[in-house]
């Protein structure tokens, strides 16, 4: 059987979901040429690919393209922002002519696009955030990695700074290390409970999710859209409505550490058969090859 072949075009970067998801199309066995900066379509043998996907990255300059009228082929763009990037990514539609964009959140916003819109979350990196070492057995208790931007996340600072005072001579606290990747794994993997706060106005899925359930910790976290149907509360994960309603749970789940295990284990399991970066793959895929083809 003749093996697949992707294009990608995006400002790739070490710890980006367009990174997790290209080593994903890698690991189903799909041959992946990525462009980065630049591409001339009218050089590009569309032929032998499958699709083109695009992916947003804001931290890099969004790649550039020409004879984007040539492509016969499905495209694809996989927006990872909401609001605060939207009239950038309806300039980036505009550019890209994709046939279908994948939201990975901020499903409200689809309105404001011309071409159809799918909902594609993010997922468990299984080569990097994948740990099942017991909770009994990790050294810290509660972690927090993320910005602390006053400007988005007064909700989030407050948090921690509630979960310091009320538990810095009781338990083991991690908070506002700067890591990633694998060092981001390991934090994770080493403690117990891993706080998750969306920002104070755009409430949305973020990678933190699937990052700490995926590490087997017990994942605490406000509710967001989309996210009820992706994962249950009580099962996956725990869901918090206030910062006493946090509180009160952090000392349940530390002083049960057997129902913590319960739930952290239940809610890895649940990535593992549902959300990797391989299932995502292989739904675009699916996608693809059912006729997504230029109007």
């Amino acid at each position: 059987m003749e093996q697949k072949k992707l294009l990608m075009c995006y400002g790739k970067t070490s710890f980006t979901p367009g990174r997790y998801l290209e080593d994903a199309f890698r690991n189903i066995g799909v041959k992946v040429d990525v462009y980065t900066s630049f591409i001339d379509f009218s050089n590009i043998a569309l032929d032998e690919y499958v699709a083109v996907l695009f992916v947003e990255s804001p931290s890099v300059p969004a790649v550039s393209v020409k004879q984007i009228d040539r492509v016969n082929i499905p495209k694809f763009f996989w927006i990872h922002h909401g609001e605060n990037r939207l009239n950038t990514n309806k300039s980036l539609v505009r550019r890209y002519q994709p046939d279908l964009i994948l939201m990975a959140h901020s499903l409200h916003l689809a309105n404001h696009f011309s071409v159809p819109v799918k909902f594609f979350p993010f997922a468990m990196a299984t080569d990097i955030f994948n740990d099942v070492t017991p909770l009994q057995d990790r050294p810290m208790d509660i972690t927090s990695v993320g910005t602390l931007d006053p400007v988005l996340y007064q909700k989030r600072i407050r948090a921690i700074k509630k979960i310091k005072e009320r538990f810095h001579k009781t338990y083991r606290l991690s908070f506002h290390k700067r890591v990633f990747l694998h060092d981001l794994a390991k934090t994770y993997g080493q403690s117990k409970l891993v706080i998750n706060h969306a920002a104070d106005t755009i409430k949305s899925l973020n990678m933190r999710i699937f990052e700490g359930i995926g590490c087997g910790s017990l994942l605490l976290t406000d509710t967001v859209p989309k996210l009820d149907i992706l994962l249950e509360d009580g099962k996956h994960l725990v869901l918090f409505d206030s910062h006493s309603d946090l509180l009160e749970k952090v000392d349940y789940y530390l002083t049960h550490v057997h129902e913590a295990q319960k739930i952290a284990s239940s809610g890895y399991q649940h990535l593992l058969a549902y959300h990797t970066y391989e299932q995502r793959a292989q739904a675009l895929l699916n996608w693809a090859e059912e006729g997504i083809h230029p109007s």
